[in-house]
C-alpha cells in the first residue's frame, strides 16, 4: 500500500509524480489543437457548401447550358457515351496525339481478337476531332487500281436531324488523305471531313475532323479488318446494330466559359454532373506544391499535417459515385471530410443540387484538400506549439538540474554520516562538512556537522572512560582492600570478620569490573594499531586449541578443519582473542564430558569459524543483544563469578575488524549452541 500513499514515497518518486503531472500540459495542448483541428475542418467544410451555393445560382439561372451538353435520346441508348474534350489552341491535324496527352486516360478501347480500336474525341473550334487508334499487326493497303480489298474504318454517326451518315477512311500511304461518304451503295469523295493517316509500330493512327458546326448525336467507329488474300476476317468489328451507336457528350461552350471564368483557390477543385452521374465539365487540381506542410512525424501526428494528395480517388474520372453525388440527385446538400483509403490525406467536399422548380439539372461538387487551409492556423499553432514545447523543456531541466542537486547533496550528507559512523554506532572521526550559508539544506549539513562533533567528543570521553576509571579508581581501591586486610587481622569478633570479609568480597568484585572493563577498551586501542598478517590459519588454530587441551584438561576441544585456502590476512593476536572469549563462554556452558566443537570450513565465497558447545539454549530474543556491551543472560546458577556481558562484545569488535559477521544460533535439536564467525 506504500505504492499509492505519497506521504510514504521517496523524494525521487515525489519529484518523478510532478513531473509527471507537468507533462500533462503539453498533452492538454495537444488535445486543444486536436480540437482546434476539427473546428477548422468544420469551418472548411461550411465554406465549401457557400461557395458551391453562389455558383449553383448562376448554373440554376440557366438551364440551358445542360441541354447543350447532354442529348436527350442519350437516356435511351444502352452504348456507351462518349465525351467530348476541349482541345487546346494549338491543336493541329496531323495524326499524331501530342495535343490528346491530357485526355490519354478517357480513351475508350475496343478489343476482338488481334485487333483492338482506341478512340477519342475532342472539340475545335467548333469541329469534332476523333482520334483512332488502330492496333493490327497485319495491316493490308488498297492497291493503285484499287483490286485488293484492304483495311479500313468505318464511321457512322446520327445527324441532328435523325439521319444516318456513314464515311470511309482508307488510304495506300501516310499524310493527309480524302474522306469517302458512301451513299446508295455508291463511294465518293466528301471534301467537308479531312483526315491525317500515320503508321505506328503496332498498327495505324488516324485523325478525323468534321465539318465546322456538325455536332453528331451519336457515332460508331468499326475496323474493318482484312487478310493477305483480300477476304475480310470479320466485318462491323465492334458493334452488330445501327441503333448500338454511342452517344457523345458534348462541352457546353457557355458552361466552359463560365467554369473559365470562375477563380478557384489552390488545391480546389469544382465538378459540374449531368442527372445521369456523368461529368460535363471540371477544373482545378488538389494537388500543389503550395501546401507543403511539415514532413516532422512527431508534428505530423499533432497537426494531422499533410503534403500533396498522393492518391486522388476522383481523378481521370468520367462518372462520380458517392453518397454525396446521390444524396444530391436526390435534392438534398451535403458536406464531408473524405479520408483517402490506403493515405492519411483527407479532402473536404460538398455536393449540392443544381434546381430549377424542384426539377434536379444535376449536381454541383465542390473539393478541396485539407491540408491548404491549414496551413495558416497550423503555422501559427506550431508556433505556439515551439514556445511551449521550449519552456517545457526550459522548466523540466531546471526541475531535473534542481532536483538532481538536492538529491545529490542528501546522498552526500548520507555518505558523509555513513562514513564516521560504523554499523554498531560507533563515531569513527568527527564529522567534518564545509557548508556555506545558503538554502534548508545547508542548515541541515550545519546542524549535521555540529551535532557530529559533539557527538564524537562524547563517544571519546565514553570510550576514555573506562580506562581514565580503572586508573582513578585502582588507588583508592588498594586503599580500600588494605584498610579492610588490617581491620581483619586486628578483629577479635566473628561477627565483624564476616563483615569485613564481604566488604573485601566487594572490593574485590570491583576491582574485576574495573579490570575487565580496562581489558575490553584495550582491544579497542589495540585495533587502532593491530596490523593483519597472511599466516596459515590451520597450524594457527592447531597449535592454540593444543594449548586448550593442556590448559582446561577438564574439558574436551575438538578440531575439524577443511580449509582449501589456507593462507588468510589476520591480526594473530586479535584473533587469538577473540577464540579466546568463545572459548571461555563455551567452557561456561557446556556440559560435563560433552566436547567442545571448533570447525574450519571454506567454500567458493566465503571462510567460515564456528565454535559449538552443549548444554543450556538461548532464547531467540537474544541471539543478537548477547553481542551488546554489557548485555548478560546469565541466570544465577550459570554465573561463575563476575560478568558484565563484555566477552562477547569484544568478540564482535575484533570481528568486525576482520571484515566479518558474527551471529549465535541454537542448535536444530536443542543440544546446545554454536557460534558463527564468517568473513
Amino acid at each position: 500500500m506504500n505504492f499509492f500513499n505519497p506521504a510514504k514515497w521517496s523524494l525521487s518518486r515525489k519529484f518523478v509524480s510532478i513531473v509527471l503531472l507537468i507533462l500533462l500540459i503539453p498533452l492538454a495542448s495537444i488535445g486543444l489543437l486536436k480540437e482546434i483541428e476539427k473546428t477548422l475542418k468544420a469551418n472548411l467544410e461550411h465554406n465549401l457548401l457557400l461557395s458551391s451555393r453562389l455558383i449553383g445560382n448562376q448554373l440554376s439561372a440557366n438551364q440551358s447550358w445542360f441541354a447543350e451538353s447532354l442529348l436527350p435520346e442519350s437516356d435511351n441508348i444502352l452504348a456507351k457515351e462518349l465525351f467530348v474534350f476541349p482541345l487546346s489552341a494549338s491543336y493541329e491535324l496531323d495524326g499524331y496525339t501530342d495535343e490528346w496527352a491530357d485526355y490519354e486516360p478517357h480513351r475508350k478501347t475496343f478489343t476482338k481478337n488481334e485487333t483492338s480500336l482506341d478512340i477519342l474525341l475532342g472539340s475545335f473550334e467548333r469541329h469534332l476531332i476523333a482520334s483512332i487508334d488502330v492496333q493490327d499487326p497485319s495491316v493490308v493497303y488498297p492497291s493503285a487500281d484499287s483490286s485488293i480489298v484492304a483495311d479500313q474504318v468505318e464511321v457512322e454517326f446520327k445527324t441532328q436531324k435523325g439521319d444516318y451518315q456513314k464515311i470511309i477512311l482508307s488510304t495506300r500511304s501516310a499524310g493527309n488523305f480524302p474522306v469517302k461518304t458512301k451513299k446508295n451503295g455508291k463511294l465518293q469523295i466528301d471534301w467537308r471531313f479531312k483526315a491525317a493517316w500515320i503508321v505506328t509500330e503496332q498498327g495505324f493512327h488516324i485523325e478525323l475532323q468534321f465539318p465546322s458546326g456538325f455536332k453528331p448525336q451519336q457515332i460508331r467507329i468499326v475496323h474493318n479488318n482484312v487478310d493477305h488474300q483480300g477476304k475480310y476476317r470479320f466485318e462491323n468489328t465492334y458493334a452488330t446494330s445501327r441503333y448500338d451507336l454511342n452517344p457523345l457528350v458534348w462541352p457546353s461552350v457557355n458552361l466552359v466559359n463560365y467554369f473559365n471564368a470562375i477563380e478557384l483557390s489552390p488545391a480546389q477543385r469544382i465538378w459540374l454532373l449531368d442527372t445521369q452521374k456523368r461529368v460535363l465539365i471540371s477544373k482545378g487540381d488538389l494537388r500543389t506544391e503550395e501546401i507543403s506542410f511539415s514532413t516532422n512525424p512527431f508534428l505530423h501526428w499533432i497537426l494531422a499535417s499533410q503534403s500533396e494528395i498522393e492518391i486522388d480517388p476522383r481523378k481521370n474520372n468520367l462518372h462520380l459515385d458517392s453518397q454525396e453525388v446521390y444524396r444530391a440527385l436526390k435534392g438534398g446538400s451535403s458536406t464531408r471530410i473524405e479520408n483517402i483509403r490506403g493515405s492519411d490525406q483527407s479532402i473536404a467536399l460538398a455536393a449540392l443540387p443544381i434546381k430549377v422548380e424542384d426539377k434536379v439539372l444535376g449536381v454541383l461538387l465542390l473539393e478541396e484538400n485539407v491540408a491548404r487551409v491549414q496551413i495558416p492556423q497550423k503555422k501559427a499553432l506550431i508556433n505556439m506549439f515551439a514556445v511551449i514545447f521550449a519552456v517545457f523543456l526550459l522548466v523540466m531541466w531546471i526541475i531535473f538540474w534542481y532536483v538532481s542537486r538536492m538529491v545529490g547533496r542528501i546522498k552526500h550528507l548520507n555518505n558523509e554520516i555513513e562514513q564516521v559512523v560504523d554499523q554498531s554506532g560507533r563515531m569513527k572521526a568527527p564529522l567534518s562538512l564545509d557548508v556555506e550559508k545558503g538554502d534548508e539544506i545547508d542548515d541541515l549539513y550545519r546542524a549535521f556537522s555540529h551535532m557530529g562533533s559533539k557527538l564524537y567528543e562524547y563517544n571519546d570521553h565514553l570510550e576514555k572512560l573506562a580506562s581514565r576509571l580503572s586508573h582513578e579508581l585502582r588507588t583508592p581501591i588498594a586503599i580500600v582492600r588494605s584498610s579492610l586486610d588490617n581491620l581483619l587481622l586486628n578483629s577479635q569478633d566473628d561477627e565483624d570478620k564476616e563483615i569485613i570479609n564481604r566488604a573485601l568480597e566487594g572490593n574485590q568484585r570491583l576491582g574485576e569490573i574495573i579490570t575487565r572493563m580496562r581489558q575490553a577498551s584495550g582491544v579497542k586501542e589495540a585495533m587502532q594499531t593491530a596490523e593483519k598478517e597472511l599466516i596459515n590459519l590451520d597450524d594457527f588454530l592447531t597449535q592454540i586449541v593444543k594449548g586448550y587441551q593442556l590448559s582446561f584438561k577438564q574439558h574436551e576441544f575438538v578440531l575439524d578443519s577443511s580449509l582449501i585456502q589456507k593462507q588468510q590476512t589476520i591480526s594473530p593476536d586479535l584473533f587469538a582473542e577473540m577464540l579466546d572469549k568463545l572459548i571461555s563462554n563455551a567452557m561456561e556452558f557446556s556440559e560435563a564430558k560433552q566436547p567442545i566443537r571448533i570447525d574450519l570450513s571454506q567454500d567458493k565465497n566465503s571462510t567460515t569459524l564456528s565454535v559449538k558447545n552443549s548444554g543450556s539454549t538461548i532464547p531467540k530474543k537474544n541471539l543478537k543483544r548477547i553481542f551488546q556491551s554489557l548485555v548478560s543472560i546469565r541466570t544465577n546458577q550459570q554465573s561463575t563469578g563476575t560478568n558484565l556481558g563484555l566477552g562477547l562484545y569484544v568478540v564482535r569488535l575484533i570481528a568486525e575488524f576482520h571484515g566479518s559477521t558474527v551471529k549465535a544460533e541454537n542448535l536444530k535439536d536443542g543440544s546446545g549452541v554454536v557460534f558463527v564467525v564468517r568473513w
